[in-house]
């Protein structure tokens, strides 16, 4: 990529000495600027050239033209996308794994095309970014080819979906009735270090390593000896530290041992291999007696917990190569080491068989996959009204609902409704506030006590209402926003979990990051019912995504 154009992208700043360079202060007020600012005299530099050198709390108010930052940002993107690429270009050639495709997928470059493209489209004819825009814009498409085709080639190398489904249906089959867990859980008592320790779970590491081999088409003695190999390496040459937790009759004999603990010890490796070997045989014996039905033809399914990348979904990563449909909704947020990262969820159109065995393999956790209508032999694809129906299953309210509206639209007569009803049960309690810009409102609002409703005809008394709020604190709250979803023809009120970004007082739209730390999502003001606090859940992981309303 030509690095020109973004040369000439300039700013003023300046340093003392040799250090970080700073934006010169233009305003006199502490809070306006980088206290090491004051009193510097700025030069114009190239920002390519110094990016690396600013200082952090300058870099968020580095100003540039809004071309020139359209420029910026896409070759920013266009230098990730390629270096995700090169890595996968740079691997050896050999088997790969659904659970390493839904992580290169979840990372590929056709997640931000459509975000590149219009950030650069709008400025391809400009007089003076034009040329450079139209340079990255070919960058990325080349990064994009390469990303597909890297993607293509690890679906190539990867297992067959068939194959995928049937060696996981064996090994749901032989722990359907629970008893090679117990079996494992018995044994791992005798060896636990401590009554706090977590004991080793070895059906699911079994399990794992011979599904990883027959995935890969490895017989019967690979499969074997590779989980031999997985749990060898936790429990070889392990110490009993229970002898009353062995199981009973005993299977190897007393005689020739210089002491119990010795015994115990040969005992408790002759049980687990015998266990290995024993989970291997019914595994095998399921895998045989497999029929691979599921019928012909496609079916969409709505997937949760998307992307498929935690080990507990291995079994389901072979989703992954599937077309997906429509966006991708939040679904609330998921565990990740001590904190909350995103889930989400998608519709995606798969074989028969496929759609089967995930239902089947999540049969305890029924949200996780939600089976929809079946596709019609030749058609062009899935209904888009199928596609959405699933989705609002996940998350009710959808960009669409709000796009179908058109320009100028106003509250419906639900959301008026509602919204009288709000504004009469806090009249005594609005009366009390000093004035519109009163910190008891902004303290109020935050713990569930005052919900702020907005005007049937914006702007008026709460538009200045909530432009006179500090709501750049707000986004350090849970906040509930009730909101009017779907089509204007069926619509449904829901109170959706999160937290405000943004609010924009000539259009009155909300900027809005549901529950899980999702990205903000713009939500227009005549689809607001009130927004609000929860007395009581106030977090991530106390709150669900969303929840049908009540008054």
């Amino acid at each position: 990529m030509d690095v020109g154009p973004l040369r000439r992208i300039t700013v003023a700043l300046g340093r003392a000495g040799g250090g970080k360079w700073h934006v010169p202060a233009k305003a006199s007020g502490w809070r306006s600027h980088c206290r090491y600012a004051e009193r510097l005299t700025g030069s114009s530099l190239a920002l390519l050239d110094v990016c690396e050198q600013v200082c952090r709390h300058c870099a968020r108010v580095v100003s540039v033209e809004p071309g020139e930052e359209a420029l910026w940002r896409a070759a920013a993107e266009v230098v990730v996308a390629d270096g995700r690429v090169r890595r996968l270009e740079g691997q050896e050639a050999g088997p790969r794994s659904w659970e390493g495709y839904a992580r290169v997928l979840w990372e590929a470059a056709r997640h931000r095309d459509a975000d590149v493209r219009g950030r650069l489209e709008p400025w391809t004819a400009d007089a003076l970014v034009g040329a450079g825009a139209r340079q990255v814009l070919g960058a990325w498409s080349g990064v994009l080819k390469r990303s597909e085709a890297a993607l293509a080639g690890w679906r190539a190398a990867a297992p067959a979906a068939r194959s995928a489904t049937s060696v996981s249906g064996a090994c749901d089959a032989v722990a359907a009735d629970g008893t090679v867990q117990q079996e494992g859980l018995q044994l791992a008592a005798a060896v636990l270090q401590s009554r706090w320790a977590e004991p080793f779970d070895v059906w699911s590491a079994v399990r794992r390593a011979w599904s990883g081999v027959r995935d890969q088409g490895g017989g019967t003695h690979a499969a074997r000896t590779a989980a031999m190999r997985a749990v060898e390496a936790v429990w070889g040459g392990l110490r009993v530290r229970d002898v009353t937790a062995l199981p009973e009759p005993a299977l190897v004999a007393g005689a020739g041992f210089a002491s119990p603990a010795q015994w115990a010890d040969a005992e408790f490796q002759h049980r687990w291999q015998q266990y290995v070997l024993d989970c291997c045989a019914q595994l095998e014996e399921a895998l045989g007696a497999a029929t691979g039905d599921g019928g012909d033809g496609w079916q969409l399914v709505l997937v949760s917990g998307w992307p498929l990348t935690r080990k507990q979904d291995a079994e389901l990563a072979y989703l992954a190569q599937y077309e997906q449909h429509g966006p991708t909704v939040p679904f609330g947020g998921r565990r990740a080491g001590y904190g909350v990262e995103p889930d989400h969820a998608v519709v995606l159109a798969v074989p028969r068989f496929a759609a089967r065995h995930a239902a089947d393999h999540t049969r305890d956790d029924r949200q996780r996959i939600v089976l929809g209508p079946e596709l019609v032999a030749g058609s062009a694809g899935p209904d888009e009204r199928d596609v959405l129906a699933l989705l609002r299953g996940a998350y009710p309210y959808l960009s669409a609902d709000a796009e179908g509206d058109g320009a100028g639209a106003g509250p419906t007569a639900m959301v008026t409704t509602a919204r009288a009803v709000r504004r009469a049960a806090q009249l005594g309690r609005r009366a009390a506030y000093s004035g519109p810009d009163s910190m008891e409102v902004y303290n109020d609002l935050v713990v569930g006590k005052y919900s702020w409703v907005p005007d049937d005809a914006h702007p008026g008394p709460a538009a200045a209402e909530m432009e006179h709020l500090p709501v750049h604190w707000l986004k350090d709250w849970m906040l509930c926003l009730d909101v009017e979803c779907g089509t204007r023809a069926e619509t449904v009120l829901h109170r959706l979990y999160g937290t405000v970004t943004s609010y924009e007082p000539g259009t009155g739209r909300v900027g809005f990051s549901p529950a899980g730390g999702h990205p903000a999502i713009v939500v227009p003001v005549h689809r607001i019912v009130a927004l609000t606090g929860d007395r009581q859940r106030r977090s991530d992981g106390q709150v669900p995504a969303h929840e049908p309303y009540e008054e």
